[in-house]
């Protein structure tokens, strides 16, 4: 089942009542989608070593999560595919 998860960019406060997140989420759930929007964990500095396991173990990105990310939340949805790509890579 396909569902979407909304990275939010750094420092932007509390994301369930911040810029266009809440209202996107409740868009993608009026489709019948599940829609997740949570605080990041580290949400000023936004680093990659602790978004990345955050995606995938919190908010459980896998290959059925269409990531919208924006601003460093865009930054992080590309750094999670690049490493989902590298572990499916054939060994050199």
């Amino acid at each position: 089942m396909v569902r979407v998860v909304i990275v939010p960019g750094n420092g932007a406060g509390d994301v369930t009542s911040c810029m266009w997140y809440p209202w996107i989420r409740d868009r993608v759930r009026e489709l019948g989608v599940e829609a997740v929007l949570r605080n990041m964990p580290d949400p000023v500095r936004a680093r990659e070593l602790i978004w990345l396991p955050f995606m995938q173990d919190e908010l459980a990105c896998g290959e059925d999560t269409i990531i919208v990310g924006h601003s460093s939340g865009a930054e992080a949805a590309m750094r999670y595919a690049r490493s989902l790509a590298r572990d499916c890579m054939p060994p050199r």
